[in-house]
C-alpha cells in the first residue's frame, strides 16, 4: 500500500513483549507493510507502558507515534510530545482528554493474547446463529479490580433459576489481595477453554480491567467477546469509542441496582440480544481488528487517507 505514491515503512521497538504492540504490528503485516524492529526504540520506551513507533512515509515525511497502552492518565508523558513530527495514541483515552491536543488520538482495544487471532473466526462460527446455549450468563474473573467483579459474581450466584457460570479466581501476581470467599472461588480456566465457553453463552459479563490504576472501562474481554460475535453486559464506558458503535452491550449501573433486571430482560429478548451480537462483531471488524487499527494509526499520523 502507498501514500502519496511512496511506500510506508514502520519501525517498532524490538522485543517489547507487549500484546497490544504485537497486535498493532500484526495489523501492519496483514496490510503488507514492511516492519523494522529497533532496539533503540525499545530503549526509548517509558516504564514498559509507552512505546515509540516510527512511521516513515517517504520523501522525508515521518512521524514518531508514541503508543500508550496504559489505562492511566497521560499527563506525565507530555514532555515526549514535543515537535511537529510527534503524535500520541492511547488505548482507554478518557472522553475529557480527547480534544486537549490535535496530536492526541484514541486507539481501539486489542485482545489479551495473539493466539486469539488464530481462533476468533472459528469462535464466531460456533456462536453465530446458535440456538442452544451451555449457559445463560458467564462471569469468570481474577480478583484484581476494586471489588465490582466479586459483587457481580455474588449477584449472579443468587440467581439460581438460571444456568450461570460465575466465579472468582485468585491471581498469583496479586499476593496482597485477599482470596475470594470460598463459595464463589473457582479454578483458573485455560484461555481457549474460556473463549469457547463464552461463545456458547447467551450473555458474557465484561467489567473494567485490572490493576492499581482502576483499569480500563473497555477491557480485553469486551474486545474478545465482540470479535467472536458474543453478547456483552457491562457498565458505562468512560473512554472514547471510535467510529459509530451503536448499541454494543447491555448496560447496567455500577452500583448494580438494575443489574438483575437488565440481565433477565435481555435473556427474554432473543431477537434484540442477537442483533446486539451482530452489531458487536461488525464493530470489531471495522474498528478493533488489527488491520483496521494499523490503517487508523497510519491515516491519523500521516494526515492523508490511505488507498486500501
Amino acid at each position: 500500500m502507498q501514500i502519496n505514491k511512496r511506500p510506508l515503512r514502520v519501525m517498532f521497538p524490538a522485543e517489547c513483549g507487549k500484546t497490544k504492540v504485537d497486535f498493532l504490528a500484526h495489523g501492519f503485516r496483514l496490510w503488507g507493510i514492511p516492519i523494522i524492529y529497533s532496539r533503540a526504540l525499545r530503549d526509548e520506551a517509558i516504564d514498559g507502558q509507552l512505546y515509540p513507533i516510527v512511521l516513515d512515509f517517504g520523501a522525508g515525511h515521518h512521524k514518531k507515534a508514541w503508543f500508550d497502552i496504559t489505562a492511566s492518565r497521560y499527563k506525565k508523558h507530555l514532555g515526549k510530545l514535543e515537535g511537529k513530527n510527534t503524535v500520541y495514541f492511547k488505548t482507554h483515552m478518557a472522553r475529557m482528554d480527547r480534544r486537549k491536543d490535535p496530536r492526541y488520538f484514541p486507539m481501539p482495544q486489542a485482545v489479551s493474547s495473539m493466539q486469539y487471532m488464530n481462533a476468533y473466526q472459528d469462535l464466531r462460527k460456533l456462536r453465530t446463529g446458535r440456538k442452544e446455549f451451555l449457559y445463560d450468563v458467564l462471569a469468570v474473573f481474577v480478583n484484581s479490580d476494586d471489588g465490582l467483579r466479586q459483587k457481580v459474581v455474588q449477584k449472579l450466584n443468587e440467581m439460581t433459576d438460571l444456568k450461570i457460570l460465575a466465579k472468582m479466581i485468585s491471581h498469583p501476581r496479586l499476593q496482597d489481595r485477599p482470596d475470594p470467599p470460598p463459595e464463589i472461588r473457582g479454578e483458573k480456566l485455560r484461555y481457549f477453554q474460556h473463549l469457547k465457553l463464552q461463545a456458547m453463552t447467551k450473555i458474557c459479563i465484561a467489567l473494567p480491567g485490572a490493576w492499581k490504576n482502576g483499569g480500563a472501562s473497555i477491557s480485553f474481554r469486551h474486545s474478545e467477546i465482540w470479535g467472536m460475535g458474543g453478547v456483552v453486559a457491562s457498565i458505562k464506558a468512560g473512554t472514547v469509542m471510535l467510529g459509530d458503535p451503536g448499541r454494543l452491550w447491555i448496560e447496567f449501573r455500577k452500583d448494580l441496582g438494575d443489574f438483575e433486571d437488565k440481565i433477565r430482560e435481555a435473556l427474554q429478548d432473543d431477537k434484540g440480544r442477537e442483533a446486539m451480537a451482530r452489531t458487536g462483531a461488525k464493530y470489531w471488524d471495522a474498528i478493533h481488528h488489527p488491520l483496521k487499527a494499523a490503517y487508523y494509526m497510519a491515516e491519523e499520523a500521516g494526515g492523508t487517507p490511505w488507498e486500501k
